[in-house]
Parts: C-alpha cells; structure tokens; sequence
C-alpha cells in the first residue's frame, strides 16, 4: 500500500543532484566540483549530490555527498563488466542514479523500461542501505516507478537533456502533475531534469512542486562551475525562505 509523505519528509532539504556523467570536464575538475558542491551546500542549505564516475567515487566520498551514476540489478558474482549494489556500498557511496536516459533499464535499445529488473535494483539497493534516484521519461512511466518508493523520482523528457530549454519552460503543466502525482502516492521525492541550468529554471521547478533539480552539462562544462552551482542552489534556497517569511 502506497500512501503520501508525512509533513516532516515534506518538509525535506531542496536538493540539487550533479551528474558528472563520463565528460572530460568531470575527470579534470571533478574534485573541485565536489568541494565546490560542499561549501555551497553548507552557504545555502541546499543538499548538494555528486555523481560522479565509479572511479572517482572515493575522491569524493569524503568531500560532499555522493553516489553512483547506475548499478545492476543482479547480486555479487559471475558478472562481468557489472556493477553490484555491493561494489556500490563497499566503494562509500551514499546511493546511486537508476534509468538514466543513457543509462536506460530496457530488454531491448528504445524499448520499454523493464520494470521487473528496474525493481530488483531498487530492492537490492534499499536492504542495503543505499537510495535510490531513479530517472523516467513520462508520467506513466513516474507512476510505476513511485509503485517501488526509491529515494527520488526524476522526470527527465530525453528531447530536452543537455540543451538549452528548460523542462519548467517546455512543459510547465506535465511537471506540476508529476510533482504532485509522486507527492500524493509515495514517500519518494519529485526531482526534475532536462535542460536546467539557471537560476531561474531552479526556482521554477520548485515553484511548480519539484524537491530539487538534477543538472549535468550546466555544471559540469561551465565556465564557472562554482558560480553554476551557487546560483541554482541560491535559487531553491531562496524560494525556500520567502514561503517562510
């Protein structure tokens, strides 16, 4: 049985999730972004998350809270080339991302989510202790993924990652419902993605009932990574105060 956030879950940090994905950028000055991450998570109040590269995860463990960019859904074995929620959990991170847009959990390139191994995934990783920010592409999608409670439901529209409109901009509507769909029928928390790079894309997703944003190429290839990272978390923090006063 699903039912909504208590008042305290709902009453939760703003979050802002950076995905370093696999650029260049990430390895040269990743952890810089993470220390960067640190102090303005500290300034604003904002939970500041790095994803970064499974090799960088223990240079930046210790720095900032981080997790995986994706885990397998099988257990420790004869897998090769996979990644286990145990070398997840034994590498220090906190968590991980799950059905990234390049990372998708389908049987086939382009098909379906293949929810059964999405929640095998899921599972493994909250018995031991992980979170879990999963990724989808629609509010269909949302639905059966708040079903499995993992940490955090990101709506990302493939179309719109890594350019410059905002999904606050492109699909204002479609947000606000999944925001309020994920609050009313699970614990989990409704981030969004796609195209969020400023300030003002940050204070709109939270305006339209979003917990935080999940950004990449924003930060990450940002002339100015610190000043990126402080002006999207500054945002939500702000909106933040503002319902308070």
């Amino acid at each position: 049985m699903i039912i909504g956030r208590s008042e305290a879950e709902a009453d939760m940090r703003k979050i802002l999730l950076i995905n370093y994905k696999a650029y260049k950028e990430s390895f040269d000055r990743g952890i810089e972004i993470a220390r960067a991450a640190s102090k303005i998570s500290k300034e604003t109040g904002v939970e500041v998350i790095v994803a970064p590269p499974f090799t960088m995860i223990k240079d930046t463990k210790g720095i900032v809270k981080t997790i995986a960019q994706g885990v397998d859904e099988v257990d420790p074995g004869a897998f090769t080339a996979h990644i286990t929620w145990y070398e997840v959990k034994e590498s220090g991170a906190a968590g991980t991302l799950l059905n990234h847009s390049e990372k998708r959990y389908t049987y086939s390139k382009g098909g379906e989510i293949a929810y059964d191994a999405l929640k095998q995934a899921v599972d493994r990783c909250k018995a031991a202790g992980l979170e879990t920010y999963v990724c989808v592409q629609n509010i269909e999608e949302a639905r059966r993924v708040a079903e499995m409670e993992p940490t955090a439901v990101a709506y990302e529209p493939p179309e719109l990652i890594g350019g410059n409109i905002s999904v606050t901009s492109a699909h204002p509507d479609i947000v606000r419902g999944f925001a309020d769909m994920i609050k009313k029928s699970s614990r989990s928390v409704p981030l969004i993605g796609a195209g969020v790079k400023t300030a003002e894309d940050a204070m709109k997703s939270v305006e339209l009932g979003a917990e935080g944003v999940l950004v990449a190429s924003g930060i990450i290839l940002a002339a100015d990574f610190e000043d990126a990272i402080r002006r999207l978390a500054s945002a939500m923090s702000d909106h933040e105060r503002t319902l308070l006063s």
